[in-house]
């Protein structure tokens, strides 16, 4: 007797409730052993170099940097070539983004060589990891951690002869023949921030001293800083305060908590505290939603503050006392400036704040983070301004609706 399970899978799954019959399981693992032999001959093919242990920093002049997936996956990675570059500036360092995140990295000194790896299909990276062959890198790593595969032959493609690592379980599936090293974790990852993660990787392929986990970091211009600097110095002062809470109000669709919700928390914001202004950010799309409901509202002491790019939010972000949002890419720039935090979280995991105080809100289980009350968060907010959680304790509260 069997019956289907309603899981969030492409195809139901069966669920057998006396074990799995002899003909599923034979050929179970007939698909396993097909898809270790597999993996083996490609890696053969790939002609990677196996290694047991880490490389000596000394030997390695080079390294490729992949992570070509999201803003705040680029952002949590930034440690990495922090701490070559500081330990031997000799270093060539590449990394190859992608158009979600490059535009983060257009003003880091650190880093020697970017890469566009910007794709639509696998096929893709044919023609677009042909100049980065030409580094001819010591050690690739790929820090975009699930479609191991994929991630394999990308890696080989960006450097033929180097030295390939990532994370994951080795001999579970056979991708350990995929990579020179892959890199189990000490521990579950939900258990470890992922800029943790990134950096045991690092520390698992070149032997380096250790050392605390480094915070993510993200570099400005002087210019860039000036000029933002100066509009948000314009505001302030035309509305005589001296201190700001930056509400970013977008996210992914299945994140965002609503107009409605965030011009509610920034007219609390404006009532309750008169010695504040509340910046409102969002994509350049709702700029004009959002300021058409201030001004409906007539919020004191709330402005749409526009940013052209993600260095000019980082500013922004930099001199405020306080950041509310509900997308993870904006609460890593929070993470990497060392600023409070309220953050509105689908669950609690790998990719929470770093190392910062953090109020982080989780709505009831299966439901949308829409669903969280706007008293709540207020709520939050009232805690975060509270001068003990913002002397420099790096507190974290979650609240689960």
């Amino acid at each position: 007797m069997t019956k289907q399970k309603n899981n969030y899978m492409y195809r139901p799954q069966q669920v057998y409730h006396h074990g799995l019959p002899l003909k599923k399981r034979i050929i179970n693992r007939i698909e396993r052993f097909n898809k270790i032999l597999s993996l083996r001959v490609l890696g053969k093919l790939l002609r990677i170099k196996p290694r047991t242990t880490p490389v000596l920093l000394k030997d390695v002049n080079s390294i490729l940097i992949i992570r070509y997936d999201a803003l705040g996956d680029m952002i949590v990675t930034t440690p990495l070539w922090r701490i070559l570059k500081r330990l031997k500036p000799s270093i060539k360092i590449g990394v190859a983004g992608s158009s979600k995140n490059l535009g983060l990295l257009r003003e880091d000194s650190d880093i020697d060589v970017l890469y566009d790896y910007s794709a639509q299909s696998f096929s893709d990276f044919f023609r677009i990891t042909k100049n980065s062959r030409q580094g001819n890198w010591d050690i690739v790593l790929m820090c975009k951690f699930n479609q191991k595969t994929r991630g394999a032959l990308i890696s080989r493609l960006s450097s033929p002869k180097g030295i390939t690592a990532t994370i994951g379980s080795a001999n579970t599936e056979g991708h350990q023949a995929l990579f020179s090293r892959l890199i189990s974790l000490p521990k579950p990852e939900i258990e470890m921030p992922m800029t943790e993660q990134l950096q045991f990787l690092l520390r698992s392929v070149i032997e380096l001293p250790i050392t605390e986990v480094e915070r993510p970091s993200i570099m400005v211009s002087a210019k860039t800083e000036e000029v933002t600097l100066n509009a948000i110095n314009k505001i302030l002062e035309k509305n005589e305060v001296r201190n700001y809470v930056v509400l970013n109000t977008d996210a992914p669709s299945v994140r965002k908590w609503g107009t409605e919700n965030n011009i509610q928390l920034a007219e609390y914001i404006s009532a309750q505290h008169n010695d504040l202004m509340v910046m409102i950010t969002s994509l350049p799309e709702n700029q004009s939603e959002l300021e058409s409901a201030i001004i409906t509202k007539n919020l004191q002491r709330v402005h749409y503050f526009p940013t052209k790019d993600i260095l000019e939010l980082t500013i922004l972000i930099r001199y405020s006392l306080l950041v509310i949002t509900p997308d993870t890419g904006t609460a890593h720039i929070v993470s990497a400036e060392a600023k409070p935090i309220v953050g509105l979280y689908p669950e609690a995991g790998e990719w929470l704040p770093f190392d910062i105080p953090s109020y982080i809100i989780i709505p009831k289980p299966s439901e949308l983070i829409n669903t969280i009350p706007v008293e709540l968060v207020a709520q939050g907010v009232t805690s975060m301004l509270s001068q003990e959680l913002l002397s420099g304790k790096n507190t974290v509260q979650i609240v689960r609706c």
